[in-house]
């Protein structure tokens, strides 16, 4: 028997705490959920829900979870990113030996972030920053992943990494630009460039996310000729 929910090794650890993830597309996959959550050693259930599954995030919310973001996802094809005859002199590949510079700008882009793990006032926010240092790390290992950096003043200002799905597909899967240096056009160009490096590659779209009141970067992929092209609310329910 498959089960609903799935140990999330990497959240345990991180919070020392036992967590679950799942996805509820429905209410009778809610309610599998909750039965399985009360009836198994866990201490958090992250649930993903489809914003247009309005009775199962109704009987998530009656059961006790709460909701801690909500996720657009835009797509879009490879097209409408201009190719160039070199890359953006200020973006460039990540290295091995940025490996520390790359996870201080991470750690400066997500303190404070209102995603669903700082936004769970359980949930030890220094902690959770280190989430998306850890993540935008373990990208540098990735064969399928493309890790992108820009400079700045000297200094390694933003970052962007990307998966390859499969032969049609990119998604971009984590990206920061430092405070300090926001407001610049870096975001734009790191995405820019991970568009035409798709497109040089073959790929014909690249999907993307982020919370709904980050607003910034959802202009730059419409500009891009991206479109949104699905949501998804995120819960969290405690068993105690």
């Amino acid at each position: 028997m498959i089960e609903p929910a799935a140990y999330s090794a990497l959240d345990s650890q991180r919070f020392a705490i036992r967590v679950f993830r799942g996805r509820a597309d429905n209410v009778e996959a809610a309610a599998d959920l909750l039965q399985f959550a009360r009836s198994t050693d866990l201490d958090l259930l992250i649930v993903r829900c489809p914003v247009e599954a309005v009775a199962a995030a109704q009987a998530l919310e009656r059961s006790g979870a709460f909701l801690t973001d909500t996720l657009v996802y835009y797509r879009g094809p490879t097209s409408g990113f201009v190719l160039s005859a070199a890359p953006s002199p200020s973006v460039r590949l990540c290295q091995e030996a940025d490996r520390e510079s790359l996870q201080a700008t991470a750690r400066a882009s997500f303190a404070g972030f209102f995603g669903h793990y700082h936004a769970d006032p359980r949930l030890d926010p220094i902690a959770a920053t280190e989430g998306y240092v850890e993540w935008a790390s373990s990208a540098l290992a990735d064969a399928a992943s493309v890790v992108l950096v820009s400079e700045t003043d000297g200094r390694l200002s933003g970052f962007l990494t990307a998966r390859k799905l499969d032969a049609k597909t990119w998604e971009i899967v984590l990206n920061g630009v430092a405070p300090e240096f926001q407001r610049r056009g870096i975001y734009a160009a790191l995405f820019r460039e991970i568009g035409c490096r798709a497109r040089v590659q073959g790929a014909s779209e690249v999907l993307v996310s982020t919370q709904l009141a980050n607003l910034a970067p959802q202009k730059v992929w419409t500009r891009a000729g991206l479109v949104l092209d699905h949501a998804l609310y995120t819960f969290h329910w405690w068993k105690a």
